[in-house]
């Protein structure tokens, strides 16, 4: 169904004491106690209406609110990692400038402004979305995200004694072995698009590249580390693992298997 251009919708957040962000967000035709809420968060092009226009197709009969954040790159060089360190893995240590409770503060307001009934939000991160998706799972103590479509992430936070940002041994925030129990039982989907293998634009870090060398290859050995985890902690582990045939680095491609997974 090809709804006009208007039905995405633009608000400028600025309650809080970080940057201001431009959030895009899609309703449906009537809200009620039934709505649920669904975050897509962006790749590094940063592009968040073009994520969110990908969404129309799937849920023009749905009753959920779509809101896509876009975090601009002056301030939020390293969203993906919530503020928290950089790409080659220095750590920030000023906590002021992590962003591990921004989608719990934007759900809170699209929880008033539209009276929702829900408690619960879901997620999708596709790229260095996915990366921002698993890690605010992790360094987030927000347990209201029901379910969350993490995909083609070019690398992960290992639940390993590596240094963070690759492990979480030395975490400048702080993740108690209840809040891992969490993690890894909580509904999540890891994809990864066969053919994301290209290097151009992959984290090539000595951290990143133990990790594997493709964003296939870092999907597959972070999930496995995973079940590992859990069979050795007897951990229950609620996530699940696909790999998508003929698609590459291109959220185009994965949005359609998201929207079958989420709604």
């Amino acid at each position: 169904i090809n709804l006009n251009a208007s039905a995405i919708n633009q608000i400028t957040y600025a309650y809080w004491d970080k940057p201001d962000v431009e959030i895009f967000y899609i309703t449906p035709k009537k809200i009620d106690k039934d709505t649920q809420l669904l975050f897509v968060i962006h790749g590094n092009s940063r592009n968040a209406e073009d994520y969110i226009s990908a969404w129309i197709p799937y849920i023009s009969n749905k009753n959920i609110i779509v809101v896509a954040p876009q975090f601009n790159k002056n301030s939020f060089r390293y969203f993906f990692l919530l503020e928290s360190a950089t790409s080659s893995g220095a750590i920030n240590n000023n906590p002021d400038d992590y962003i591990n409770k921004s989608i719990s503060s934007f759900f809170n307001f699209f929880q008033s402004k539209f009276s929702l009934s829900t408690s619960q939000y879901m997620m999708f991160g596709h790229s260095a979305g996915a990366q921002f998706t698993h890690r605010y799972m992790l360094l987030s103590n927000d347990k209201r995200i029901s379910n969350a479509v993490i995909a083609n992430a070019g690398w992960y936070t290992f639940l390993n004694e590596s240094n963070f940002p690759y492990g979480i041994k030395n975490s400048p925030i702080d993740i108690s072995n209840d809040h891992i129990k969490w993690f890894m039982s909580n509904k999540t989907s890891l994809l990864i698009a066969n053919n994301d293998i290209n290097l151009k634009s992959v984290n090539s870090s000595k951290g990143a590249k133990k990790q594997g060398i493709t964003r296939v290859d870092r999907a597959e050995n972070y999930f496995n580390s995973l079940i590992n985890i859990s069979d050795n902690k007897k951990i229950p582990f609620r996530w699940s693992y696909k790999v998508i045939d003929k698609a590459d680095h291109d959220y185009l491609k994965i949005t359609p298997v998201a929207a079958k997974i989420l709604l």
